[in-house]
């Protein structure tokens, strides 16, 4: 049996991605203060952040990579941040 946790993704305006979870639960995660790291700049390129897609464990930006564990974990980080 394979673990899934993530039923959909979508990209949203101004780097907003809409992650679902088989749980019920779902995140808007603000991508746009990881966008001037080298990992993640080719997320500017609308062409990349509009492919998005999960295979329930991972979401995948053309060779962009993100575990569902590390974006609830960007989450939590975005959330303890001290300007919320």
């Amino acid at each position: 049996m394979e673990r899934r946790y993530i039923t959909v993704v979508k990209p949203l305006k101004e780097h907003i991605l809409q992650v679902d979870f088989v749980s019920g639960s779902r995140l808007f995660l603000d991508m746009k203060p990881y966008l001037d790291k080298m990992r993640f700049r080719s997320l500017t390129d609308p062409q990349v952040w509009n492919s998005a897609l999960t295979n329930g464990i991972f979401v995948r930006f053309g060779n962009v990579e993100l575990s569902h564990d590390e974006i609830l974990s960007m989450a939590e980080q975005e959330h303890d941040s001290p300007n919320n």
